[in-house]
């Protein structure tokens, strides 16, 4: 009975001290030197840090080139990072394949990498096993969607300068960005693809392609929740197997139209 009891208690110290030991490795304070865009900042110690969870639009510093809004988010995160003293959070991996550290940034108790989302400065992107706040940040991402803020603006900017067209003159189109208005009335997810459609002919008519390795940007589902609704698309019209298609990699490239 004593050794059964001495090997329990054993046991019990041993998890202790290993979940202390783990908390301890949770959060660490830095201090922001640089940013270099949107969701990725440098510490005064030289480590890259890439925001978990958020996904910016990319600044292509070597052509002098941006995505739209990916300006203004850099410069959110450097109003708010930059000089300043603050609490790293990590999920489950704490580095990705380039050598950065990927944490929830967190100042005066607020998660920085959720505000990104509620302004309208980030797409979501959840990368598992990193998904520790994944419900939270859906709820962010359809509010500022919702209120079409920041990117979720773009399609409403872009109409100003680029044609608007229904799905019917998509073949008359080709290779070029447009903008599609239509209800999606036929939709399909298989284990690779959701398609959206917005005729029954979905062979012969455009269809809107969602790769499934872009479905963590999402907060919605989108085969089932778009249909039956009207939306505007952004995208190059191409063909594929004689048909007319427009691939969506980012989910600010859909307009909802309530």
């Amino acid at each position: 009975m004593f050794k059964k009891s001495l090997i329990l208690l054993t046991i019990l110290a041993v998890l202790i001290l290993s979940i202390t030991g783990c908390n301890q490795q949770l959060t660490d304070e830095v201090y922001i030197e640089r940013v270099i865009d949107g969701d990725t900042v440098k510490t005064a110690a030289g480590d890259s840090i890439r925001l978990l969870g958020v996904d910016t639009p990319e600044i292509d510093w070597k052509n002098n080139n941006s995505e739209y809004y990916a300006e203004e988010a850099r410069d959110y995160s450097i109003k708010n990072l930059l000089g300043e003293n603050v609490v790293l959070e990590y999920d489950n991996e704490k580095e990705d394949h380039y050598g950065r550290t990927l944490a929830y940034i967190f100042q005066d108790g607020e998660n920085f990498n959720q505000k990104l989302l509620e302004n309208g400065y980030a797409n979501l992107m959840i990368v598992a096993p990193n998904d520790q706040y994944e419900a939270e940040f859906k709820k962010a991402v359809k509010k500022a969607r919702k209120s079409r803020l920041g990117i979720w603006s773009q399609i409403l900017e872009l109409q100003k300068s680029l044609p608007i067209i229904s799905y019917q003159e998509a073949a008359s189109f080709i290779g070029e960005r447009v903008i599609i208005e239509g209800e999606i009335v036929n939709t399909a997810a298989t284990t690779s693809v959701n398609y959206l459609n917005f005729s029954n002919d979905y062979q012969n008519t455009l269809s809107i392609i969602i790769f499934n390795q872009n479905l963590n940007k999402f907060d919605y589902p989108p085969a089932e929740y778009i249909l039956d609704k009207k939306i505007k698309v952004l995208g190059e019209i191409k063909i594929y197997q004689g048909s007319p298609q427009i691939v969506v990699n980012d989910p600010h490239n859909i307009l909802i139209i309530d």
